[in-house]
């Protein structure tokens, strides 16, 4: 029986299409009858279209027959058969005949597509001749459709006797790439099946990779995974609007399908950039582009914005991903030069976005034909891109930590030559400073005048027993054994050890003031009074000058302070964040005269008051020099 149906499909098609479509006519070619032998039927060869313009807006489906026949016929078919009309605010009106054989009399599903149609008003006529509306489209709630799908369905009890002509009215803000097909029940839950299988398998790898980034980002606390399963989620969310699923998982109605695009669209793209930017770091080499692509991307998130609060306007948000494609690439194309590698993997990461925004464009303007390919080849490619992100996430974890392993190495590297150097200087300068101790009690009363080299001589001996005392405290400090032997002690006593160990001399004056002094505190004398002497000791190093060298404790609940103030040179504004840095010292520290160290004297200071659970901070004197402030919790029982 099929194969006569097919051979008198092609006469009838051989005998009056070819010579009606010489001849110019406009007849609308039905499609071949409805049997029990076609699974699933493409009705757009068949359909006609006709536009509304301005004198007819609005027209009813009784005044659009009647226009039809006064005017000898209004509707037109698709030069490429493919109904791909763009971006449009245009409604357009379809319609198409539906002969029925006798093996095709049960129930068919008309499907519509795109499922991101604002308005799809389907007419069915009835056996009396009256048409029955259905209403269709995003806008419409899923309670008020004949079938609750992410699809457009209308279900047909299709006979001989109801057979006729059927209208569909279209209007939608988004791009208009109709689809129509007539589907046998059970062939359109196959394919449903097939199209849910590779949406779950889709979303999965997308959660799959969110879960992956957030892990890493919590591990390693860098801000490139967190942007990654941002940009992840709002990519899933992107699919979920575009192919209907946000209409069944939120069913919100109205306008919300629309933002709900609008905002997964530009913040998708937003993200993208800040994913290009955080991973190529490309400000130290182009700041202009880096300005330029912060910019398109603070602009998307804005769209983003814009679509939530009610205004979403597909058309622009489609030029916005042209405009965003664009820049991703070429930013991508500048930095492979210089850095090639991370340009290689965020160029792989991203071609297959712009392959599909193309391709989605081409179908929009007809360029493709609308098909199962082009449908959804965006999420194909996205499939294929998921796993390759969790491969670059991995791969950045597995730089970063070895980044870490190496600056761990390094410092334990740094810490062992300082300790070896550290204890191998001891006994030379114990034997140095003894020497000299020896010679100036000898020639201390021949040899008055050699007293001032005599002096600068302890000093610089002094300076280096410093440097050993913190290269060995550093060691120590950091040491896995390292533990604080705390006892009970005033803030009186511990600033008054201090001052007995740190004599301060002209030049300088020291000025003590201490209130509270019987404040309780729960500290490791040891440590801590070798955290304040270094800071004293700076005072004075960094006040060439000369001047007040202030030590002034206070209580502040919940805290005991200790202030030193000097009026030396100062913290350049730039170098604050990086003061308590290993091996970091200012330019003006480096460039004194006079002045040496390690850059290990803050660092100790801050990590002796960090273990003591306290804080050190620092500020400016407005007077000109330095103000560190030490801070250290109260005594409690709880403290021990």
């Amino acid at each position: 029986m099929r194969e006569s149906l097919d051979v008198r499909w092609v006469l009838f098609r051989v005998l009056f299409l070819v010579p009606l479509s010489c001849a110019g006519a406009q007849a609308m070619l039905p499609p071949p009858p409805l049997g029990e032998d076609i699974a699933s039927l493409d009705l757009r060869p068949f359909t006609e279209y006709w536009v509304e313009d301005p004198a007819n807006k609005g027209v009813s489906l009784e005044e659009l027959r009647a226009l039809d026949q006064s005017s000898g016929g209004i509707f037109s078919a698709s030069p490429g058969e493919d109904f791909s009309f763009g971006y449009t605010g245009q409604t357009y009106w379809f319609r198409w005949q539906l002969p029925v054989a006798p093996s095709g009399e049960a129930e068919w599903w008309l499907q519509i597509a795109p499922t991101f149609l604002d308005h799809a008003d389907l007419y069915v006529p009835s056996e009396r001749g009256q048409y029955r509306q259905v209403r269709l489209g995003d806008h419409v709630a899923l309670a008020e459709r004949p079938v609750r799908s992410r699809h457009f369905l209308v279900p047909l009890e299709l006979t001989r006797e109801n057979a006729g002509v059927y209208y569909l009215r279209v209007q939608s803000t988004s791009t208009i790439t109709l689809g129509l097909t007539l589907w046998q029940p059970e062939r359109y839950i196959n394919a449903l099946a097939v199209e849910n299988s590779l949406y779950g398998l889709l979303f999965g790898l997308i959660l799959a990779a969110v879960v992956i980034s957030l892990i890493s980002g919590f591990w390693i606390r860098k801000p490139f995974y967190f942007v990654m399963a941002s940009f992840l989620v709002f990519n899933g969310l992107m699919h979920l609007t575009l192919n209907g699923y946000d209409q069944i998982l939120f069913n919100l109605g109205g306008d919300w399908p629309d933002r709900l695009m609008g905002v997964s669209v530009n913040a998708a793209g937003a993200l993208g950039v800040a994913l290009c930017m955080v991973y190529l770091n490309p400000s130290d080499l182009f700041p202009r582009l880096s300005r330029y692509m912060w910019g398109v991307a603070v602009l998307s998130g804005l769209g983003a914005l814009v679509s939530l609060l009610g205004s979403p306007s597909p058309r622009a948000t489609a030029v916005g991903g042209v405009i965003l494609m664009l820049s991703i690439s070429a930013l991508i194309i500048v930095m492979l030069r210089r850095r090639f590698v991370p340009s290689l993997l965020m160029f792989i990461l991203f071609v297959p976005g712009v392959l599909a925004l193309l391709s989605q464009l081409a179908r929009n303007f007809s360029l493709l034909p609308l098909n199962f390919w082009t449908t959804h080849i965006w999420s194909m490619l996205t499939i294929l891109q998921v796993p390759y992100i969790a491969v670059v996430v991995m791969l950045h974890v597995r730089v970063q930590e070895r980044e870490f392993l190496s600056a761990q190495q390094k410092a334990r590297l740094h810490r062992d030559l300082f300790s070896m150097v550290a204890h191998e200087l001891r006994t030379p300068l114990a034997v140095v400073g003894s020497a000299v101790a020896n010679i100036e009690l000898q020639t201390r009363e021949a040899q008055p005048e050699l007293a001032p080299r005599f002096q600068r001589a302890n000093l610089g001996l002094a300076r280096l027993n410093s440097l050993i005392d913190n290269a060995l405290a550093e060691d120590r400090l950091l040491g896995e054994s390292m533990q604080l032997q705390c006892a009970a002690l005033t803030l009186a006593q511990l600033v008054e050890r201090v001052c007995e160990l740190r004599p301060v001399e002209p030049p300088h004056e020291r000025v003590l003031v201490i209130q509270d002094g019987d404040t309780p505190l729960f500290i490791d004398a040891h440590w801590l009074g070798l955290a304040i002497l270094n800071l004293v000791d700076n005072a004075i190093k960094y006040s060439p000058e000369g001047g007040a060298i202030r030590i002034h404790t206070s209580r502040q609940e919940p805290f005991a302070t200790v202030e030193v103030v000097d009026h030396g040179i100062g913290i350049p504004a730039e170098a604050v964040d990086k003061i308590f840095e290993k091996f970091f010292r200012a330019d003006n520290a480096q460039n004194m005269r006079g002045s040496s160290g390690l850059g290990l004297g803050l660092f100790l200071v801050h990590t002796v008051v960090t273990l003591h659970g306290g804080t050190l901070a620092y500020r400016a004197n407005p007077a000109g020099g330095s103000i560190f402030t030490l801070s250290l919790p109260l005594y409690s029982a709880a403290s021990i």
